[in-house]
């Protein structure tokens, strides 16, 4: 099992909130050796991981650079603060002030994931080029009891600010004293950074007294490339009792010129959300630590406002191939395509936010596991085939899924062995299954429904629209409940959407010619050509 830990070192200098200006307080970092990354065969499945798209070790993965024309993926994250019962002790749920904190910080992190600077000359063995990571976080913010909300009945020895003491229950991994709030069934899926706080030090505070410093570090968990189901954790203690200090000990004290609070808590949104963060979500997404002083994941000094593109497409590759892919929302789409241009074999467990184009007579074959994503499709062109050989092809929302579209003279081969039972078409043309082989030649294959539901509902007679051909609306008959009725024009493009049970749509407005009617209904989708005149 890979146990790599990293803790963070704030620095100061962020123009984007302070300008310049230096929050008074830093933290101490220490990164220990990692284990090897291993290679994994997935059990029922041929993931031989030769794949380009695989190799956790390539540092600057081309295949996974973002372009500025992509949608942008999103990474659900919990904000986890631990109280006391009374609800106190950490940042209170119905504090004002603290609310605006929190999201404050919330939009600092987002805003370095928007705005990455250019890198330093003579920093980065690649020129910097991306300015935006196209990543950004959805924040859930959750307050619980604890009774370890005072962390020091976990045992953990706070003296030198040690994080390794007493078994490491504060270091996520085997050990980790939070690791029971990834089975609370009341926390949704995401990745869990939790706040507890120093209880000796809260006291303390409450007495006017703010002599001592809050624990200066915060520790993250690297991704697995192997056991994608783990957990991926981050620990940031005292974040409540730096804020405490800050506000009662830093502002208006000579000693550090005076400051108002609005400029200290800018001071933290940057440190802490602009830098801070940002470097903690790297390390969640399998980046280590850099030398040169201006990267945001480096320890030295510097200004830390980029990141580089070797750890841009690092990022994207774990989001696609590690453990940590289990937090990006279900519908993050990049709206980009990957083009198969020679013949390839994806023998990977792949999460993928992107089309998929098989196209100059290439053959791309599958043996592991493909999670796309609802709005894409996989579109075989004429000349080109696609052959699923023992693999689970499917989405990361198992209600929709645009499919796999075969055009003109292309195949889409599905060898035994594959698992073909997860409610989906894997290829279809005209609304008729390809279950193995050829398709025919027609523009509308890239419409999805679903086959037990198209097969019951007809047979049964259950299910019609007409007029057809129509001037003005189509109506529909059908003995299922209508959630959504959409239509799509010869390109496959969305032209009209509307919900709320209609059983009728209004198509005077639209030019003369063929299109397709989606029908969703509690059962599944439903599709149907029709014709305007």
């Amino acid at each position: 099992m890979r146990t790599v830990l990293c803790f963070l070192f704030f620095f100061s200098g962020f123009y984007f909130f302070s300008a310049q200006e230096k929050d008074p307080f830093h933290r101490t970092c220490a990164l220990n050796a990692p284990a090897e990354v291993e290679d994994f065969l997935l059990s029922g499945r041929n993931c031989g991981n030769t794949s380009a798209y695989y190799n956790p070790n390539q540092h600057a993965n081309p295949l996974y650079i973002p372009q500025i024309s992509d949608d942008i993926i999103y990474i659900k994250i919990n904000f986890i603060f631990l109280t006391k019962p009374d609800g106190t002790g950490n940042f209170e749920e119905n504090n004002l002030e603290h609310q605006e904190f929190i999201n404050n910080l919330i939009a600092a992190f987002n805003g370095r994931l928007a705005h990455i600077d250019p890198s330093v000359s003579g920093c980065e063995v690649f020129p910097q080029s991306v300015i935006d990571t196209r990543i950004r976080v959805i924040v859930n913010k959750i307050w619980k009891v604890d009774p370890a909300w005072d962390y020091l009945v976990t045992g953990f020895n706070p003296s030198a600010n040690n994080p390794y003491d007493n078994n490491s229950v504060l270091i996520p991994g085997s050990t980790y004293y939070y690791s029971y709030l990834d089975y609370d069934a009341s926390i949704p899926k995401g990745l869990n950074i939790t706040f507890a706080n120093n209880g000796t030090i809260y006291s303390q505070y409450q007495t006017g007294d703010f002599s001592k410093t809050p624990l200066d570090w915060a520790v993250s968990e690297f991704p697995f490339f192997n056991e994608l189901s783990n957990k991926s954790r981050q620990f940031w203690p005292d974040v409540y009792n730096g804020f405490l200090r800050r506000k009662h000990f830093i502002v208006n004290n000579p000693n550090y010129g005076n400051p108002s609070w609005e400029t200290v808590k800018a001071w933290y949104y940057g440190d802490m959300g602009y830098r801070g963060m940002v470097h903690e979500l790297g390390h969640s997404l399998d980046l280590y630590h850099h030398d040169c002083g201006a990267n945001i994941m480096s320890y030295s000094a510097g200004n830390h406002n980029y990141l580089s593109i070797e750890d841009i497409s690092r990022m994207y590759q774990s989001a696609s191939v590690s453990s940590v892919r289990q937090y990006f929302t279900e519908n993050s789409f990049k709206s980009n395509s990957i083009y198969v241009n020679m013949d390839e074999l994806w023998d990977i467990n792949f999460r993928n936010y992107s089309n998929v184009r098989v196209d100059n007579n290439s053959s791309l074959r599958t043996t592991c596991r493909i999670i796309m994503a609802p709005e894409s499709k996989v579109i075989v062109r004429n000349g080109s085939n696609f052959i699923i050989e023992g693999a689970d092809v499917s989405s990361a929302n198992n209600t929709s899924w645009n499919g796999i579209k075969v055009e003109g003279n292309g195949y889409c081969l599905i060898l035994p062995d594959t698992a073909i039972d997860n409610g989906y078409f894997y290829a279809y043309t005209d609304n008729t299954i390809l279950p193995n082989g050829k398709s025919t030649d027609d523009n509308f294959s890239n419409i999805k429904m679903s086959a037990e539901t198209l097969e019951g509902l007809h047979s049964q007679n259950l299910f019609s629209i007409y007029p057809n051909p129509t001037g003005e609306f189509i109506y529909i008959k059908s003995s299922e409940k209508i959630r959504v009725l959409s239509v799509y024009d010869r390109m496959g493009q969305k032209i009209i959407s509307i919900r709320d049970e209609a059983n009728k749509i209004d198509v005077k407005n639209v030019p003369s010619g063929v299109y397709i009617l989606e029908v969703k209904t509690d059962q599944g989708i439903i599709t149907k050509k029709f014709i305007k005149k």
